[in-house]
């Protein structure tokens, strides 16, 4: 498969884009389009002038009028198919947000999950920012964790997922997507009814589907994204983002049923649990991981909080530790939901915690698993699921000790 057109709108943003476009001399003889949307940072003009003297293929259109994402990605993919640039008619588009590093083996490994897919149409990246393809949180916007930059995010994200090479996902995430030529022939350009841009990438894919094609995540690609750099968080965009759900809805009816579902089912949970372990052990790895499995959490100072917490940091030189409380389904776009963490300790929500443990457990790289508050709170389900899958169970109070615990944990 031929390298695709990058479509690179911009919008002021000058460090974002500066990242942007350093990122992207990784692949000089890929062709880029980028459309400036009438910038009014003066730093831009010659960020795009000096990247583009660098290298022969990469055109620049200056629109007059800032049109927004949409109109903006529309006008490059259509200075491609005027032949602004000497590239094979048939050339893929890969529509690129400004706020974005691609890292290194990422068009690659897009590419190789576009060929592993018969009938796939578009694919996208994992990133940190990226709503269900968010890492490390999932359904939460991320920065790269502390100490690790995008290229050590992106070789920690391949060596997590292994040989998955590709997974059907139900709507393209718009920061990053690779879309084939024949798909966008026959279901673009993106609808300038979604005005300055919220869910036009998804409006398309589900063209694409309805027709039979795949959209598809790259497992092992990792493209960083800061996100929010185009419209920030304000009452207007607000207000656009529930506009633009109204619109999508009423095209496509069952398009937030199927998206929930498989948000809710997460089938990118094991490479998530990989993650979250290298990212507790770093900069050394650890071979002991514990699944502390405790009935609520409590607000700082709790007695229950603290006493886990001081266990945890006990023992943090000896295992990794992920604290697991139940969370109640309200019909969340997902199956857990990460609390917070810090150096060997991560305490994650898992909704419905009954009904998924085991699936969650079969996910953990966890090894032992402890069950807090003996006589007080008993998930005796989860307790035969852990007994099932071989690992090693603990069983105390509220307030175990540290020295016991660790005696256990080796």
């Amino acid at each position: 498969m031929a390298s695709p057109v990058i479509v690179l709108p911009v919008h002021n943003g000058a460090t974002d884009v500066d990242r942007c476009l350093a990122s992207l001399a990784r692949w000089p003889d890929v062709p880029v389009v980028i459309v400036d949307d009438a910038s009014t940072d003066a730093r831009i003009a010659p960020l795009l002038a000096s990247f583009a003297a660098s290298r022969a293929q990469v055109r620049i259109l200056s629109l007059p009028d800032n049109r927004g994402f949409v109109a903006a990605s529309n006008a490059g993919a259509e200075a491609v198919d005027a032949g602004a640039m000497a590239v094979d008619a048939n050339a893929d588009l890969l529509f690129l947000n400004s706020d974005t590093e691609v890292t290194s083996g990422a068009l690659d490994e897009m590419c190789a999950a576009l060929e592993a897919r018969p009938g796939a149409m578009v694919c996208c990246p994992l990133s940190t920012h990226a709503t269900f393809l968010s890492l490390p949180r999932y359904q939460q916007p991320n920065d790269l964790p502390a100490g690790w930059d995008a290229e050590q995010m992106a070789r920690q994200v391949r060596e997590c997922a292994g040989d998955l090479a590709a997974l059907d996902i139900p709507t393209p995430v718009g920061f990053c997507m690779w879309v084939r030529r024949e798909a966008w022939t026959r279901f673009g350009p993106f609808d300038e009814a979604y005005g300055l841009g919220y869910g036009e990438e998804d409006d398309f894919g589900q063209r694409v589907q309805a027709s039979g094609g795949a959209i598809v995540c790259a497992p092992r690609a990792f493209v960083y994204h800061r996100g929010g750099a185009s419209f920030g968080d304000t009452p207007q965009v607000a207000e656009r983002k529930r506009v633009n759900a109204t619109l999508l809805a009423s095209r496509w009816p069952h398009y937030a049923e199927r998206t929930r579902a498989f948000c809710q089912a997460n089938p990118l949970r094991p490479l998530q649990e990989k993650l979250w372990d290298a990212l507790l052990s770093a900069p050394e790895r650890r071979a002991v991981h514990v699944m502390h499995v405790v009935a609520r959490w409590e607000s700082p100072g709790g007695a229950l909080r603290e006493s886990i917490l001081a266990l945890c940091r006990a023992t943090r030189g000896l295992a990794n530790h992920t604290v697991l409380v139940p969370m109640p389904d309200r019909g969340a776009w997902l199956d857990a939901i990460d609390h917070e963490f810090e150096r060997g300790i991560r305490v994650v929500g898992l909704i419905g915690l009954e009904r998924r443990f085991a699936r969650f457990l079969d996910a953990s790289p966890a090894n032992v698993v402890h069950f807090h508050g003996h006589g007080i709170w008993e998930p005796m389900g989860a307790v035969d699921a852990a007994r099932a899958a071989g690992r090693r169970i603990l069983v105390t109070g509220e307030t175990p000790m540290s020295e016991e615990c660790a005696a256990v944990y080796k």
